[in-house]
């Protein structure tokens, strides 16, 4: 009895870290964000946090970041109709299969053909996903403006890569603490397994 009322209390308390998380990833993007500028750039708070969920839930949890992010960018937050509420979650869950940790199964079959069967270092995969979910946004964003009228200068371009510059660097300055507030720790190498002795018998 004890261990399963221990069990249901650890399965609540990582839902509600998950919607902690998520919850004070937007309020500090409204409230916080719009005053930390680095050369009339903002970084994207709510990337750095897609980009760390995706990497320690997987793939159904980036998708419903991406929704919440998207629902509550949409109706709060004024921007261009519908790009908000289609790009997020589309982003978040299409980048996922490419950064998300990979199947038992998907890992067993790439080492069957001879390859690593590993995940890449969750740290690296973390900054990745951020800063790609961010240049899809930027790129969608740029497009917008040009199908708008507006003439693409050498200006607009260079804001929205150092968007995604720096929010790969807001990202790398807050992926530790909130991994280890989410209960994630950094995982051990995997050892590679003991060569098989061959002993040569007696004639």
């Amino acid at each position: 009895m004890l261990r399963f009322l221990k069990a249901v209390w650890q399965a609540g308390s990582s839902q509600f870290k998950f919607f902690f998380v998520v919850l004070m990833g937007y309020l500090f993007q409204v409230c916080v964000m719009p005053y930390i500028r680095i050369g009339d750039v903002t970084p994207n708070l709510l990337f750095a946090i897609t980009g760390i969920l995706t990497i320690g839930y997987g793939k159904l949890r980036a998708l419903w970041v991406g929704c919440i992010y998207g629902i509550l960018m949409e109706t709060m937050v004024p921007s261009i109709r519908a790009l908000n509420l289609v790009l997020y979650p589309l982003s978040a869950g299409f980048l996922s299969m490419f950064f998300a940790d990979k199947s038992e199964k998907k890992l067993e079959y790439e080492r069957s053909i001879g390859k690593a069967g590993r995940n890449v270092n969750a740290y690296l995969r973390t900054l990745a996903c951020a800063a790609a979910n961010t240049l899809i946004y930027e790129i969608v964003n740029v497009v917008y403006m040009y199908l708008g009228g507006a003439e693409l200068s050498g200006a607009i371009i260079s804001k929205a890569l150092a968007n995604v510059f720096w929010t790969t660097v807001l990202t790398a300055v807050i992926m530790v603490p909130v991994r280890r507030f989410l209960g994630f720790k950094k995982r051990k190498k995997e050892k590679k397994p003991d060569k098989p002795a061959y002993h040569i018998g007696r004639v």
